[in-house]
């Protein structure tokens, strides 16, 4: 009896623990203000200005559906901007064009340049098939 009473209060403590170390660090960002941020490769971006605690959403063009290719970050200062998910695909709403998207939380002031390559993710030294660039300035 006492066995199967010990047994179920280390269970029930190891799933406690189990629980407490799966939330830590998947903290929820609420930011002030977002700002969305379209690039398109072969144009300038023109800077994106932030305060402290804002987002940026980039919405990135394409990639054609079954091409192949997918979005990759290949840049972002990761102490100013935090990548709030992952890339996601998605359509333009009006043209039902694909797109791809993500968003970052601007921690502290200071500068971040965020590059994206458009790559075969399964060869290993892939030759970009376009890239885009945005510089965010995080100011108070």
């Amino acid at each position: 009896m006492k066995t199967a009473r010990r047994m179920v209060q280390c269970s029930l403590a190891l799933l406690g623990l189990a629980l407490i170390s799966g939330c830590e660090g998947t903290q929820v960002r609420h930011p002030k203000v977002t700002q969305e941020c379209v690039l398109v490769p072969g144009q300038q971006a023109p800077d994106v200005e932030l305060g402290v605690e804002s987002a940026v959403h980039v919405v990135l063009a394409g990639p054609a559906a079954g091409s192949g290719l997918a979005w990759e970050i290949a840049l972002n200062n990761s102490a100013v901007l935090e990548q709030m998910g992952a890339l996601r695909l998605a359509q333009e709403p009006g043209t039902g064009a694909p797109t791809t998207a993500v968003s970052f939380y601007s921690l502290k002031l200071g500068r971040s340049v965020l590059r994206f390559v458009l790559i075969r993710p399964n060869e290993r030294e892939a030759e970009p098939a376009a890239m885009c660039e945005v510089t965010v300035h995080v100011r108070n």
